[in-house]
């Protein structure tokens, strides 16, 4: 005669679901990227996006592509737009950051200076120096983003270089009796000087950094003692 088939037991059923939901919490879920949102918010910030981007710049070259940039911050390229904006924004900004080290470095250098040509060849060096530590970045932002306005891009970081440089010149020009009104229009001219031939540098590289920097040294200092009119005098 046959067995009956039992049905499993209230108490088998319960111990079986337990185990399985144990066994359930237990499987590891795959990380989130930094910068995927959860619940709506952004993980990286504008910060770690820009420190990405030096990073992808430095290693791809002055070619890195956004979607380049977004695999470097581990985020999807709609997430990289969001918080840093387009490709001219990001210009924009990491030039700010690259200006601002150029100044932080010059300024001081030119504390250590002895004398006027001491301070201007410390200046010199010193921009060189940040330019050559960061070619690629350098390069990037010099060659801009898509916007048509290069000139207004250009003249937007010339501006936050020359001010600084111009207050420095007109202090010095105030402290020989000199006219310190010559102050703006050499700071520009020598921030026109230093781009050019710093681009034809990294491109030829036919001196080495010390080289050039008793190059421009010589032309600038040559340029800045020339006009020795008292104040008053400038036409």
């Amino acid at each position: 005669m046959a067995k009956a088939t039992t049905k499993p037991t209230t108490q088998a059923t319960t111990q079986a679901t337990t185990q399985a939901t144990a066994q359930a919490s237990t499987v590891r879920l795959p990380r989130r990227s930094p910068g995927r949102p959860s619940g709506g918010r952004i993980i990286a910030d504008r910060s770690q996006l820009l420190a990405a981007a030096e990073r992808a710049i430095r290693s791809i070259g002055p070619d890195a592509t956004m979607a380049a940039i977004a695999a470097e911050a581990q985020v999807t390229k709609p997430i990289l737009y969001r918080g840093v904006g387009d490709k001219d924004a990001l210009v924009g900004a990491l030039a700010e950051l690259l200006v601002d080290r150029i100044n932080t470095a010059v300024g001081a250098a030119v504390v250590e200076a002895t004398s006027p040509s001491d301070g201007l060849r410390s200046f010199v060096s010193a921009y060189l120096s940040v330019i050559d530590d960061d070619r690629n970045l350098y390069l990037f932002v010099t060659a801009g983003g898509s916007s048509d306005d290069r000139v207004g891009q250009a003249l937007h970081l010339a501006d936050r270089s020359a001010h600084p440089i111009a207050t420095l010149l007109a202090a010095q020009r105030n402290a020989d009796g000199t006219d310190p009104s010559v102050a703006l229009t050499w700071a520009y001219g020598m921030i026109g000087t230093l781009h050019f031939v710093t681009l034809w540098w990294l491109r030829d590289g036919t001196l080495d950094r010390d080289q050039l920097t008793n190059h421009l040294t010589a032309l600038l200092w040559s340029g800045l003692r020339g006009d020795t009119r008292p104040q008053g005098e400038a036409s």
